[in-house]
């Protein structure tokens, strides 16, 4: 839904890349490899460690993001039950190409400084303009690192 006080839509939480048997067995034997050079090395923590993150990857690599209401409007942005002030919000922006489209938000927080907002099937441009009417715009248009790693590793 869309008018000139605010914007909303539904969204997944983050951007989901189907894995499939490759890229288990990949992350499985390059989990083996470094867990076999700390046993060489008798760093049996490294290794229960390394054994461990892999674990959580795999876990974590099999969720499926939920799809959450998102919404801008004049003082805030809404992401499900988290609302964040446009004051608490440095800049923006909008990053559209083939492999993204997104509205990134970098926050005051020292933690999770990084809002990405998926944009689905809403114009770029207009979310562009919207929020531009009450934050500053980066000049920016390209896709964060992290960004640009989960993508490269399809997580």
């Amino acid at each position: 839904m869309t008018n000139q006080h605010k914007i909303s839509w539904q969204a997944p939480e983050y951007r989901h890349y189907e894995k499939n048997a490759g890229w288990y067995v990949t992350l499985v034997s390059i989990v083996i490899l470094i867990m076999a050079f700390f046993i060489v090395q008798k760093d049996v923590f490294a290794a229960v460690t390394t054994g461990l993150l892999g674990i959580l990857v795999v876990i974590f690599s099999r969720q499926k993001p939920e799809t959450v209401e998102m919404e801008l409007d004049h003082k805030r942005v809404k992401v499900g039950n988290i609302e964040v002030p446009y004051k608490q919000i440095k800049h923006f922006w909008v990053v559209h190409n083939e492999k993204h489209k997104t509205v990134n938000l970098e926050t005051t927080t020292l933690v999770n400084n990084m809002l990405i907002l998926e944009l689905e099937h809403l114009d770029p441009e207009h979310v562009r303009m919207f929020l531009s009417q009450y934050l500053p715009e980066h000049e920016e248009t390209e896709p964060t690192m992290v960004q640009r790693i989960t993508h490269w590793f399809k997580f």
